[in-house]
């Protein structure tokens, strides 16, 4: 597993009237319902900074539930991302549209990008040292029934649905299914705050 040097905490802000763990208000808070979920996998999530104060963020309860993550900021203000040392050659990008080229045992570190999937073509292109990494695409897993933000197609799936796609395919379905369990609490709570379930985006 990769010895990874300590990485700057992801920059949340204290966001007025809500949970500074879960971004929901204290009567829906759900943090003590969050799980220590253990992967032999190492993920790091590198985050949009248009990301940060958003409470549909789900990158940031992934990097609360998984001891073996790392979470950072990407495009800051004033804030320069610098990954060199921090990624070994052997990881991969989790990114739509390629065919992983090994077999699921040699993967052994995925990075993730979260923010939109404009936001995510611009952060695999720009970003180094990812522009040099493998690109890993995964087949589509079953979408779950409440979604927590507008998406262009039903199978745009959230960062923490992706990553427990990602569990499964290297063969590690119990963290996958616990993460599944969360994201189905997260989207419950929204969708009581609401009053309704998301619908996909029309075009």
């Amino acid at each position: 597993m990769l010895d990874v040097p300590h990485l700057p905490p992801a920059q949340d802000p204290v966001l007025e009237g809500k949970c500074f763990g879960c971004r929901m208000p204290p009567f829906a808070c759900f943090c003590a319902e969050i799980p220590v979920i253990r992967t032999e996998t190492r993920f790091l999530i590198v985050r949009h900074y248009t990301e940060v104060p958003r409470t549909s963020n789900t990158g940031r309860v992934v990097a609360r539930a998984l001891p073996n993550c790392a979470m950072v900021d990407h495009g800051l203000p004033g804030a320069r991302l610098d990954l060199t040392g921090h990624v070994a050659p052997e990881a991969w990008v989790l990114y739509p549209g390629a065919a992983p080229a090994r077999a699921p045992t040699t993967v052994r570190t995925i990075v993730v990008l979260d923010g939109s999937w404009s936001h995510v073509r611009t952060m695999r292109r720009r970003i180094t040292p990812l522009g040099s990494l493998p690109s890993l695409s995964l087949p589509a897993p079953p979408v779950a029934p409440l979604r927590i933000r507008r998406t262009e197609t039903p199978v745009q799936l959230a960062t923490i649905e992706a990553v427990a796609a990602a569990l499964d395919f290297v063969g590690e379905p119990e963290p996958a299914a616990q993460l599944r369990a969360l994201f189905a609490l997260m989207a419950g709570r929204m969708r009581d705050l609401r009053g309704f379930d998301m619908p996909p985006k029309r075009r």
